[in-house]
């Protein structure tokens, strides 16, 4: 009887390794989307209007100072070839707006985020979070080497798209140091059109 039963519970085992290895199959599949996919959801999800604020550390203060100064502040995200156009508008004042522009590629494949401002160098950011974005939302954290108040540093970028919100914060630390990020800067932005009103 126990010979009869082998070869059964043999074909059991081997159907349910085989069942296993298929849905780890499908659910890595489910969870790792073509780079090419993912960023052409992450442009469709910046792309658009923003209105909000830049809110940056004050360095005419002491270095010990928190104090931290806000200035309304909108933001257009065009596509620009395979890459995308940032334009920026600062109200700075009374009698002062001023605008910026920077020109933003982004790179899942490579796992990477480049930005190009006129009459400056190419600034390459290492990026974390490409393969966990959903429709081009979530969050990303971008590292790279600048300077922060002309002295070279480490930059370390925080990027939360959602649907309707847009929000990246800047921080820095002294070059070849282990203390702590310290904040630069930080956008904070909601779409300028708002969402159609939908009735519970």
């Amino acid at each position: 009887m126990e010979q009869r039963l082998q070869p059964r519970r043999t074909l059991i085992v081997r159907t349910l390794i085989l069942t296993c290895s298929l849905l780890l199959s499908c659910a890595v599949s489910a969870q790792t989307a073509p780079a090419s996919q993912i960023q052409t959801d992450l442009r469709n999800a910046l792309i658009g209007d923003w209105v909000g604020v830049l809110e940056y550390r004050d360095y005419s203060e002491p270095p010990t100072s928190t104090k931290r100064v806000d200035l309304p502040t909108w933001l257009s995200i065009t596509a620009n070839g395979p890459a995308l156009s940032e334009h920026f508008i600062y109200d700075d004042g009374p009698a002062k707006t001023v605008d910026s522009t920077d020109t933003v590629t982004l790179d899942p494949a490579a796992g990477l985020y480049t930005e190009t401002s006129a009459g400056k160098a190419a600034q390459v950011y290492k990026v974390t979070g490409y393969d966990k974005l959903k429709s081009g939302r979530g969050e990303l954290v971008l590292s790279g080497a600048g300077t922060d108040n002309d002295k070279p540093a480490e930059i370390r970028m925080t990027l939360t798209i959602r649907r309707n919100l847009l929000t990246w914060t800047e921080e820095t630390r002294p070059a070849g140091s282990s203390e702590a990020f310290a904040f630069r800067h930080a956008y904070r932005f909601t779409r300028a059109k708002a969402p159609t009103v939908t009735s519970p």
